[in-house]
């Protein structure tokens, strides 16, 4: 029972530096909730009152609750069936068992479904305080430190996704760097990440992993970088010296991507180096053959080939779709491997969709740009 010679002690205020809290007392007896009541407001709580479990649970769906006095033998159901109740632990609920039950089996019972305390009725008031005090401050701790925990997921999060996207704005960015070298080259490593994209998907790429072969992609001629303009903006046919100079690019792409660690633009090295390769060995730079040159630089030496093909420089016109097609047709299974080139004939529609969505600048007209190897390499 409750000790009325504490209670009358009691008098003082409530003690400033005590969080504020709301007690709900489940018991079924009129007289023990009324001094469990004048406990807990003296104390400095706010207090609810239920008699069964069902008035219990309407309390808890309404109210902010921290902690629960909680009698076992209730009218309707035991009170370990709230103890049971998963939300309690959801909302961080300190429960304080106050029974009359002494046997071993309940306690047992109680701290294994997440009671804070057990006592029993005939403790003094000042326990049942210092155990309500108590659950208050674990109550707050609790929900203090799953929020800070939220909030750290959500930082950790944020952090990872930027990231992981890092590499894909790199790869933006390089563009945009080579973009002010030759402004005209920006569409057209634009949509050889797109078509590229397109390619893996109808080869059977994951979605994910398609769409980072795209962002990879963009970064295929990044080693233009080093080589002299001269060269890169010559108008007529290079010399076999120039062209060995040109070829450099594969490997310079390489080494600037290349040894970072990132599996992102270690796939944009495999990339740069590679997606000169022919199908029949007689690509550049190493002279890979069939599958020793890795599906990736494979998909984008087709989109490569496809994209120099279709479009206007000064020294040709823009190839017909059906040249295109015949081009590609012919060369299946000697320079391109033969399931890369059905993957793009069965893509046509669009990757036409996203020729016009992404188009030349107007200077292409007048500029040799960048394709003069591409299509040397591909022998048109």
């Amino acid at each position: 029972m409750l000790d009325s010679r504490n209670e009358k002690t009691k008098t003082s205020p409530p003690h400033a530096s005590r969080c504020n809290g709301c007690v709900l007392i489940v018991d079924d007896e009129p007289a023990v909730r009324h001094g469990l009541r004048r406990l807990v407001e003296r104390a400095g709580y706010v207090a609810c009152e239920a008699n069964c479990v069902a008035s219990a649970r309407e309390c808890l769906a309404t109210s902010a609750i921290d902690v629960m006095l909680l009698d076992l033998a209730l009218p309707d159901a035991s009170g370990l069936s709230l103890l049971n109740d998963g939300d309690l632990l959801a909302r961080d609920i300190s429960v304080i068992v106050f029974t009359g039950s002494g046997e071993r089996e309940d306690m047992l019972a109680c701290v294994a479904s997440g009671a804070a305390s057990y006592l029993q009725k005939s403790v003094d008031a000042l326990t049942i305080e210092a155990q309500v005090v108590a659950g208050i401050a674990r109550t707050h701790a609790r929900r203090q430190s799953r929020a800070q925990r939220r909030t750290s997921e959500s930082s950790l999060a944020d952090a990872l996704a930027f990231a992981d996207q890092l590499p894909h704005l790199l790869a933006e960015r390089l563009c945009k760097a080579w973009d002010l070298r030759h402004v005209e080259t920006g569409a057209h490593v634009r949509r050889i990440g797109a078509y590229s994209e397109v390619l893996a998907l109808a080869l059977g790429m994951p979605a994910a992993e398609a769409a980072t072969l795209g962002k990879a992609a963009m970064l295929h001629d990044i080693g233009k970088i080093s080589i002299p303009d001269a060269i890169l903006g010559k108008t007529g046919k290079l010399t076999a010296e120039e062209f060995a100079t040109m070829k450099l690019h594969t490997r310079e792409g390489a080494r600037l991507l290349a040894g970072m660690g990132h599996p992102f633009l270690d796939r944009a090295a495999t990339i740069a180096l590679y997606h000169h390769e022919r199908w029949d060995g007689s690509g550049y730079p190493d002279g890979l053959r069939g599958e020793e040159c890795p599906l990736d630089a494979r998909i984008v030496a087709v989109a490569d080939v496809y994209d120099a093909l279709g479009q206007a420089r000064c020294y040709k016109e823009a190839w017909s779709a059906d040249r295109i097609v015949a081009f590609f047709v012919d060369g299946a299974g000697k320079a391109f491997e033969r399931r890369v080139v059905d993957a793009l004939l069965s893509s046509l529609p669009r990757l036409q969709e996203l020729a016009s969505e992404l188009p030349e600048s107007s200077l292409l007209a007048t500029s040799a740009v960048f394709p003069v190897a591409t299509l040397k390499a591909a022998n048109v």
